[in-house]
């Protein structure tokens, strides 16, 4: 997801910070509870923002439990929030507690453990947040879910937490003006004649595939929509304003393209189909199942949108298909979709190569980390929102560019798939990744991932060389200067001799060197064969750090 507007040696022991990355966000889970599929019917009307809803939730329960915990945000003082009628299982109604934003419901003894259950939660009101019932661009009334990150409960009973995935469908009314759009496929559609109402369309989506909450959604609007194509059977779909039909097919094109870079670099695409749709999402785009929003001033018709396109579409596999357990994880999905979209444009888009992206990027975390001293995995930040940052999107997409330096491209991205065919569908860590890719790789990861993820900041060095012609050798010192710990890496660097007298638009002689970087204050000597003119430091752009030479 991208905002619209986006602004070692350790001295640091082990012991002292135990298990950071396995550390819980404060979502309280109930593990012996697993909602295994959502049917949620929500009607629609023109005449007020007031929705009617009706939540079948199908749970397993591991053992006896007394509660069932859900999230749906109450009425407020100003008439927004949701009010529940009545919650049943058959035939037989449930008490229920619903306050502060969440309902308890009492498990009848009845419902003998474990088990598979189902029940229903009937409710309606004006969306406090959530769906977005508003005047799209052209004046015309539109409907849009926008859940990210947990704004789902907002117009939907559910758990409103990435670890507990399920499948869903939604069964929507609407005025017959409206085209629906939501995750999975189009079961049915036809219309129907309510008593006191003109006449309504009754859409039904059904996605098979488990999601989390923040990416179920439907869009309601006055669509025009195609089909782009195939993707080893994959429709691919571009869903738009009326009046934006001709410009939006031009600029949602590319997703095609992009859906068949990633099936064969990645794996199989998860989900029944995609569309990309024209919405009035909050975000740039939000990578919702099988229905990614884009937002609305997104169509031009000049078909500018790969990068766009690309970062969302990336998400399908890595914050979709692989989910975050845990929500200061989410370097899974952000750091994932921004490498893969900066890989993506350094093989498809002309002038867009990676060490230039990479380049950016490293001037944004260097900037980012002088306002704010953070680590990937901030375990102090509960505001959601602010994870959208660029510790999640930029710093770790550097760890993706460096892991893979480290390992060479084919474990690497052997790892990756795997990482993937391991998780697909399913909830993932920080710490899953890591055994993903030592077992990849046959060696222990363990201080790649806590310094780069787990401390804040990267390496500040201050280094100089001489060159002893004599000798045939050039001395190199290094030093760590940032302040609170000491990082290990290797320091990439290009020994480049002078042009050819004969020919002066000849490059002179070059060696590469990566140098290991174990303390604090490091000296090398390499030997040369050529005259050494001058030392570039880290050409390539594989490495995340700040640098300065202090002589020569």
């Amino acid at each position: 997801m991208i905002k619209k507007i986006l602004p070692f040696a350790y001295i640091i022991l082990w012991f002292i910070v135990p298990g950071i990355s396995l550390a819980k966000d404060g979502y309280h889970r109930n593990p012996d509870v697993d909602i295994i599929h959502y049917c949620f019917r929500i009607y629609l009307n023109d005449s007020t923002d007031r929705i009617e809803g009706s939540a079948g939730i199908t749970f397993n329960l591991a053992k006896k439990t007394r509660i069932l915990e859900l999230d749906l945000v109450g009425k407020n003082s100003k008439g927004s929030g949701m009010v529940i009628d009545r919650i049943e299982s058959g035939t037989h109604l449930l008490t229920y507690q619903h306050e502060n934003n969440r309902i308890e419901i009492e498990i009848p003894d009845t419902l003998k453990t474990p088990g598979t259950f189902t029940l229903s939660v009937n409710y309606s009101g004006i969306p406090a947040d959530g769906l977005i019932i508003s005047k799209n661009k052209f004046g015309e009334r539109t409907f849009f879910g926008d859940n990210w990150p947990d704004r789902a409960r907002n117009w939907l009973p559910c758990v409103d937490h990435p670890s507990d995935k399920a499948t869903v469908e939604f069964i929507v009314s609407a005025p017959e003006k409206y085209k629906v759009v939501s995750n999975g496929l189009l079961i049915a559609g036809f219309p129907v004649i309510p008593a006191n109402s003109t006449r309504n369309w009754v859409t039904h989506w059904k996605e098979d595939v488990p999601v989390p909450t923040k990416v179920m959604v439907i869009g309601a609007a006055d669509f025009a929509w195609e089909t782009v194509g195939l993707s080893k059977g994959i429709p691919i779909q571009s869903w738009v304003y009326a009046q934006d039909r001709e410009p939006g097919f031009i600029d949602y094109k590319p997703a095609l393209d992009i859906v068949n870079y990633y099936q064969d670099l990645i794996g199989p695409y998860s989900y029944e189909k995609l569309a990309n749709v024209q919405s009035r999402t909050i975000f740039g785009g939000m990578e919702n199942s099988g229905c990614i929003f884009y937002y609305e001033g997104s169509i031009t018709g000049k078909n500018q949108l790969h990068s766009l396109l690309a970062h969302e579409i990336a998400h399908q596999w890595f914050g979709d298909a692989v989910t975050e357990n845990d929500w200061h994880h989410i370097w899974i999905s952000e750091g994932f979709a921004t490498y893969l979209e900066a890989c993506y444009a350094d093989s498809l888009i002309p002038d867009r190569k990676l060490d230039a992206s990479m380049a950016d990027m490293r001037k944004s975390v260097i900037e980012y980390y002088e306002k704010t001293h953070k680590p990937v995995i901030d375990t102090t930040i509960r505001n959601y929102m602010d994870l959208l940052n660029t510790n999640s999107y930029q710093k770790g997409a550097w760890v993706l560019h460096m892991l893979r330096q480290e390992l060479g491209d084919k474990v690497f991205w052997t790892g990756i798939r795997n990482f993937y065919a391991a998780y697909r569908d399913k909830n993932a860590m920080t710490s899953d990744l890591q055994s993903v890719m030592e077992e990849a790789s046959g060696r222990s990861l363990r201080d790649f991932f806590f310094q780069w993820l787990d401390i804040p900041g990267q390496p500040v060095i201050q280094w100089s060389w001489t060159y002893n012609k004599k000798k045939s050798r050039v001395e190199i010192d290094v030093e760590q200067t940032q302040s609170q710990h000491n990082f290990v890496f290797k320091l990439p660097l290009e020994l480049c001799g002078a042009p050819s007298v004969a020919d002066p638009a000849k490059p002179g002689k070059s060696a590469y060197y990566q140098v290991p970087i174990t303390e604090k204050k490091v000296h090398v000597t390499l030997p040369v064969y050529f005259p050494i003119r001058e030392i570039r430091l880290d050409p390539k752009i594989q490495l995340l750090f700040q640098g300065k030479m202090v002589t020569r």
